[in-house]
């Protein structure tokens, strides 16, 4: 059947769901550190906030409730992964914060990664890599 006459909702989330057992797959294969692909999620994301993160924010972030995100943290923490700081200025918070041991898996996680968008990615011109994320972005601002 011709793509272009199925739904689009269909398609994206069928390849979606393709793309992410793929790489669940890939690094439950070959990273040293076994991370849900949930926990690897918050993990890098709490990497590239260059503010003070805590658990509100990342749930917010991440789409999930507040109970999911400090289970992941809870386990991230129990790895060696995050460590909880007490916010001097409201006790009640806590900053999440990678420690080293967190970075390096990430750094792990994203060479993996890229691994897999190289192999995803071979075949395709460079041009019409360009066009696939232009769509992306306006299917993204269409539904945002």
């Amino acid at each position: 059947m011709d793509e272009r006459i199925k739904p689009l909702g269909m398609v994206m989330g069928k390849t979606l769901d393709y793309l992410v057992r793929f790489m669940k797959v890939r690094l439950a294969s070959e990273a040293e550190i076994r991370l849900t692909f949930d926990q690897s999620a918050l993990l890098f994301s709490i990497c590239q906030h260059e503010a003070e993160v805590i658990q509100k924010d990342m749930a917010e972030f991440m789409g999930k409730d507040k109970s999911a995100i400090l289970r992941m943290i809870d386990s991230l923490e129990d790895k060696g992964m995050l460590k909880r700081v007490v916010d001097l200025s409201d006790r009640r918070k806590n900053q999440i914060q990678v420690t080293e041991k967190g970075e390096q898996t990430v750094k792990q996680f994203i060479g993996i990664e890229s691994q897999i968008n190289r192999e995803i990615l071979d075949g395709l011109t460079v041009a019409e890599v360009d066009t696939f994320y232009k769509v992306l972005r306006h299917i993204r601002n269409k539904v945002e």
